[in-house]
């Protein structure tokens, strides 16, 4: 949000903050704040604030995938960019399979009802937001499915829109980059090698470009898919972030896709690729400006990877490393921490520490993240138990 707000005010405008949070960690960063409930209020609500405010929007900026809907809302009331008519497609999982599966883009099987689902194993998720891997879990047959949702019931979650998919397995990747004019344009490409396929969480060393000959190769399938995808859709002036899965035998499937840039240290790795700056761009696209000047190739050099630390256990994490220790460091280009982390939930993703590092080889990659991990120094307070 930082970013957003100082992009915003690079180009003479006024950062206007929408949330839900009357102390929301970012308010002081922005010029004025309006809140809305997003849960309970509608989209009446916030336009009616803000006329009381005086304020008449130009761009709707947003970096979250489960707001993405009232971005888009709030865009067509006031008929500004990111009002495209089938952008809502990307808001529900089963719309995009339903379209990919209609173009013959995919032929993964899935379901959006868990009492219909005959194929095993499977993910289950939520269809319109499972950020962080939340609630996303692997079974293996009808009674674990079943378990799944007496678990959801339990929860508060029953009517929550679940998506099952065939589980694929091999080696997951990403892609990153703009959509203009219905063309997609893919600038960052990550093999994810040990991704955790238990908690389907992001896991060990990410890097770009991909490593292995099938994950390369599922990487060009896959954008050419997803291409045919934003024209059918006339997508324009939106940043696409999607997850894919290529196994050794040629087969290659999306896993999920978010309009918006892809989270951690992505946002490096697209600028020291590219030199494009991902959030600059949304901001841009926001205002319905973001024109390439040239064709963008997808580079192969130079070689970035990056280490999304996870906390295993229940309690306080708390960093004494700083960033400026890790940027000191070779190869370091970017890093993040949280210096104290609370960890409340293991099934969702606990990320306290990030940082990306740039190389001229594989080999040089492997050794400068391994010295920048040996000089981290963190530990975890387990929760205090009360009688």
């Amino acid at each position: 949000m930082t970013l957003v707000a100082e992009q915003v005010r690079a180009r003479g405008l006024r950062s206007v903050l929408v949330s839900e949070l009357s102390d929301h960690l970012y308010r002081d960063k922005c010029d004025d704040h309006v809140l809305v409930d997003w849960d309970s209020e509608d989209l009446n609500a916030l336009t009616t604030r803000l006329e009381q405010r005086d304020i008449e929007p130009v761009a709707v900026v947003n970096m979250l995938e489960r707001l993405a809907p009232w971005q888009l809302a709030t865009a067509a009331h006031y008929g500004l960019p990111g009002a495209d008519e089938n952008r809502h497609v990307l808001f529900s999982k089963v719309l995009v399979r339903d379209r990919m599966k209609a173009l013959g883009l995919s032929t993964m099987r899935y379901s959006d009802d868990p009492a219909a689902v005959d194929f095993f194993p499977a993910i289950v998720k939520p269809s319109r937001d499972s950020g962080a891997s939340w609630l996303v879990s692997r079974v293996d047959g009808p009674d674990e499915l079943l378990a799944y949702r007496r678990h959801l019931a339990e929860a508060g979650h029953a009517d929550t829109e679940l998506i099952v998919e065939e589980y694929l397995p091999g080696v997951e990747f990403s892609v990153d980059g703009p959509v203009v004019d219905g063309r997609f344009h893919p600038l960052l490409a990550v093999e994810k090698p040990e991704h955790d396929h238990v908690r389907h969480h992001d896991s060990g060393l990410e890097f770009h470009p991909p490593e292995q000959d099938h994950v390369r190769e599922g990487v060009r399938a896959l954008c050419e898919r997803v291409d045919a995808f934003c024209t059918d859709l006339r997508l324009d002036q939106c940043w696409l972030h999607f997850e894919g899965r290529s196994t050794e035998d040629g087969r290659t499937e999306l896993i999920e896709i978010n309009p918006r840039p892809g989270g951690g240290m992505i946002p490096e790795a697209v600028l020291e690729i590219s030199g494009i700056d991902a959030v600059g761009a949304v901001v841009s696209m926001a205002l319905g400006e973001f024109t390439p000047e040239e064709p963008i190739p997808l580079r192969e050099r130079p070689i970035v990877g990056w280490i999304d630390m996870e906390g295993d256990e229940l309690g306080t994490v708390e960093v004494s490393t700083t960033e400026d220790d890790l940027r000191a460091l070779p190869g370091v280009i970017g890093a993040r921490i949280t210096a104290t982390y609370e960890i409340t939930d293991l099934k969702r993703e606990n990320f306290f520490l990030r940082f990306a590092v740039v190389a001229d080889s594989m080999s040089q990659l492997r050794d400068r993240v391994e010295n920048t991990l040996n000089r981290v120094d963190y530990r975890i307070t387990p929760p205090s138990r009360t009688s």
